[in-house]
């Protein structure tokens, strides 16, 4: 498939996890990537491989809570590739805590990437989107749409997400925009491992939550973002997919 030839996509998070795949996956079906993330050299990384693949991508280091980072890679993004066709927000922290141990800087700091961040993202954008009919990729969770144990930040942000995400398709929808969320479970990436459960947790909790069948990586969640960002999906506004193996079905 070519369903991204002379399209520009802009994703963030891309040093790894699902940013990463979803960035190859689109640079194998001919689009041009400019991939962001706050970590350097992961996402130089991510566009050298995929120009070593015959792609063709960007990479800039940049922290979508801070506003303007945010203007300057999306300026940058302009003046390199002329267009902006697709931004995939993929960027996003995790920490597991008792909500009750859960500090407010801690509470804050994730809102401020997660929900903030994609926000100010989607604003920058917005403009240069109109331009060409171009489309939004919402990254929020499983965890947005049922309970989830020791993630009342993340669960917050990413339910957050899912409202931001509805109000774009309604608002400019009839503007040639299309806004859209996926929303992984059971997805295995580097982002889960960095934090251990909170002391004392009840792991039989985790019952609730697990895959009905297995853990999938994140090539998994690439797919739905590759369709979303397409113009297979032209036809599919304010809507939010869910990865999960069938884990909320």
């Amino acid at each position: 498939m070519n369903r991204f030839e002379n399209k520009v996509v802009l994703v963030t998070g891309a040093a790894g996890g699902i940013g990463k795949a979803s960035a190859l996956r689109m640079a194998q079906e001919g689009a041009r990537i400019f991939c962001v993330d706050v970590q350097r050299e992961g996402v130089e990384q991510t566009a050298k491989e995929i120009t070593e693949a015959g792609g063709k991508s960007f990479a800039a280091r940049c922290d979508i809570s801070d506003p303007v980072d945010v203007q300057n890679v999306v300026t940058h993004v302009l003046e390199t590739c002329g267009q902006l066709d697709s931004l995939c927000n993929i960027a996003g922290i995790l920490h597991f805590h008792n909500t009750h141990d859960l500090t407010l800087d801690l509470w804050n700091k994730v809102l401020l990437v997660n929900l903030t961040g994609t926000f100010l993202m989607c604003q920058t954008a917005l403009p240069h989107l109109l331009d060409g009919g171009g489309n939004i990729v919402n990254m929020s969770s499983t965890a947005a749409l049922a309970g989830h144990p020791w993630t009342a930040a993340y669960s917050a942000s990413k339910g957050g997400l899912l409202a931001l995400t509805r109000t774009l398709a309604v608002e400019y929808g009839r503007k040639g925009l299309r806004a859209n969320s996926v929303c992984p479970g059971s997805v295995k990436t580097a982002m889960h491992e960095q934090f251990s459960l909170p002391k004392g947790a009840d792991e039989s909790l985790l019952q609730r939550i697990m895959a009905l069948d297995r853990f999938r990586g994140p090539d998994a969640a690439a797919a739905v973002v590759a369709f979303l960002a397409s113009e297979d999906a032209a036809h599919v506004n304010g809507e939010e997919i869910r990865v999960d193996g069938g884990t909320l079905a």
